[in-house]
């Protein structure tokens, strides 16, 4: 029950806990605000969040990012009215991922790129919305891109989740969990036509390496998701743009479950 109660937020925190994007990291001093809706459902619960993302090149090739720092509108199991503790009051707001890429070579056109980064959770979430469990994290990642043309581009990754042990009460109960090391793999090919339309497909597959443990002991670990992604974005000037996009998830780690994000970005 637990994992269940905690799932319509973990499945928002799994996808803002990851690289902000999957491709060249660009020039200096260009930076991109993302505004963004997420609403995830399944038969069981329901989530709507609204985080902000935020990245900027430092130098050439090195962009930080403060990432889905935002507000959750709701998240709770359907027909929660029946549980014993009602309806949990689940709307606050939600912690940060801060991050950092560096691109080892420069952009060219049919060259492929190899990319680095490192991404640190912070548990700054409201109590409210995670009812307790915010782990400390790192992620890190290696990152292959090849441009295949000016229209057509790949992106990919492969990254490491580790999160450290942290507290949480559950039903009145002190109970201590440490996540097992988890794996990602992820993949997105992108079209671009010449009046700003760009439509994408993607996947993502995650696995975990080894155990959860609760209390010190063993609960689970051979656990995976598979995420089937498709989307597109219109850049209608410069300056702005914007983004939607669907998934379809399947698997043991956060259960099956569908995702539409809308994003509004601003790049300066």
């Amino acid at each position: 029950m637990f994992k269940k109660i905690l799932l319509a937020t973990a499945v928002a925190a799994s996808a803002s806990f990851a690289t902000y994007n999957y491709f060249p990291v660009g020039s200096a001093h260009q930076g991109q605000v993302d505004f963004v809706g997420v609403y995830v459902w399944n038969d069981d619960f329901s989530t709507l969040q609204f985080p902000v993302s935020v990245k900027f090149n430092i130098i050439n090739n090195l962009e930080v990012s403060v990432q889905k720092l935002g507000y959750v509108a709701w998240s709770e199991l359907k027909d929660c009215e029946d549980l014993p503790v009602g309806c949990p009051d689940n709307d606050g707001f939600t912690g940060m991922t801060v991050g950092a890429r560096y691109q080892f070579m420069e952009t060219r056109p049919f060259t492929p790129l190899l990319v680095g980064a490192l991404d640190v959770h912070l548990p700054l979430s409201s109590e409210d919305v995670t009812s307790g469990y915010d782990p400390f994290g790192f992620y890190a990642a290696v990152q292959y891109i090849q441009i295949f043309s000016r229209e057509i581009i790949l992106g990919s990754e492969l990254g490491f989740d580790y999160l450290f042990e942290d507290e949480y009460t559950y039903m009145g109960v002190d109970q201590k969990k440490e996540e097992g090391l988890q794996m990602s793999l992820k993949a997105e090919l992108d079209y671009s036509f010449s009046f700003g339309l760009t439509p994408w497909i993607g996947f993502e597959f995650n696995k975990k390496f080894t155990e959860d443990k609760i209390n010190g002991e063993d609960n689970g670990g051979d656990d995976y998701q598979m995420d089937f992604r498709v989307g597109g974005s219109f850049k209608f000037t410069k300056m702005f743009m914007v983004k939607a996009n669907y998934i379809y998830s399947i698997g043991d780690l956060d259960g099956d479950h569908q995702v539409v994000n809308g994003i509004f970005s601003v790049m300066f």
